[in-house]
């Protein structure tokens, strides 16, 4: 009888030790929880939502900075002021030297196309770029000296036996060009809250280019101050007066854009070697001159 109240009690003490380290569940009630350890794993509807407006926030931003970096290509509708002068002393054929001719208008259209030297602006403020001006067309006129009479010699001519160029007559620069070189762009109101200031950006750059210019003569025989001209000279009063040239052009410039439109201001020096095309009267001899240009435009941004 004693060794079966002991083994009683030992199964009895083993069941309740075991009932001891289980958890006891009562119906209708929640699970004990440690909310310190748990709480942080928990994401609610408030989280939810605020992770979604950020999200659609920054889309709306990038989206946004996109657009503001967006037009990458120009084009530039520019009111020239033009200087031609000689290098070098040129015998104008009437006992003087060729001076510097003025333009009294000038036009010119440039069109070309920024590519970005990185990917995205830095700090969307700054942005370094390569410009190509795939198009750099421009007409300049220069005015008949005094009132238009006397303005030539049929009768005087070169060392070299050519006729001297009619210097003196109404004369249309025609050009054409291309250039490529570096600009840099700012947008400094980026970081404001106005979005409509971030579109603001100047523009700085430096352009290195070749053109042909073509100088046309515009043709007034009665110019001429040989009242008598023999056949080579009547020929010289008759023939298409016009000079080929070409050469390197350096162009320094700003702008300040809002979007599409912008303004500016640029110079253009240019060097040019120019050679008579207009028959056989004025020789092959090239002749030197600088061209100096300065442009004001409204500007397109595409």
């Amino acid at each position: 009888m004693i060794m079966k109240k002991v083994l009683t009690l030992s199964i009895a003490c083993l069941l309740g030790l075991n009932a001891m380290g289980q958890e006891i569940t009562v119906p209708g009630q929640a699970p004990n929880i440690d909310l310190k350890e748990d709480t942080t794993e928990i994401v609610t509807i408030d989280d939810i939502i605020k992770t979604q407006e950020r999200i659609t926030y920054q889309n709306s931003m990038d989206g946004h900075f996109r657009d503001v970096w967006s037009r990458k290509s120009y084009l530039n509708l520019c009111y020239n002021s033009s200087t031609l002068a000689p290098k070098s002393d040129i015998p104008n054929g009437l006992g003087g030297l060729v001076p510097e001719y003025k333009s009294n208008w000038g036009a010119s259209l440039v069109a070309g196309t920024s590519y970005n030297l990185h990917k995205k602006p830095i700090a969307n403020i700054l942005q370094f770029n390569i410009d190509y001006n795939y198009v750099e067309l421009g007409v300049n006129h220069f005015a008949i000296e005094g009132d238009g009479k006397n303005l030539y010699d049929s009768r005087n001519k070169t060392p070299d036996g050519d006729f001297y160029r009619a210097w003196g007559l109404e004369k249309y620069d025609i050009n054409y060009g291309m250039a490529v070189g570096p600009s840099v762009t700012v947008a400094p109101f980026t970081y404001l809250q106005s979005k409509g200031l971030h579109y603001i950006k100047f523009h700085l750059y430096y352009h290195l280019g070749y053109h042909a210019s073509l100088l046309y003569y515009v043709n007034k025989e009665d110019a001429d101050m040989n009242p008598t001209p023999d056949a080579d000279q009547e020929k010289m009063r008759k023939d298409g007066k016009l000079d080929l040239g070409h050469g390197l052009t350096h162009t320094f410039g700003f702008s300040v854009s809002w979007k599409f439109i912008g303004v500016g201001y640029e110079h253009r020096s240019a060097s040019v070697k120019y050679k008579s095309i207009g028959g056989n009267s004025y020789g092959s001899e090239k002749l030197d001159f600088k061209n100096n240009t300065s442009r004001v435009f409204l500007q397109f941004r595409m």
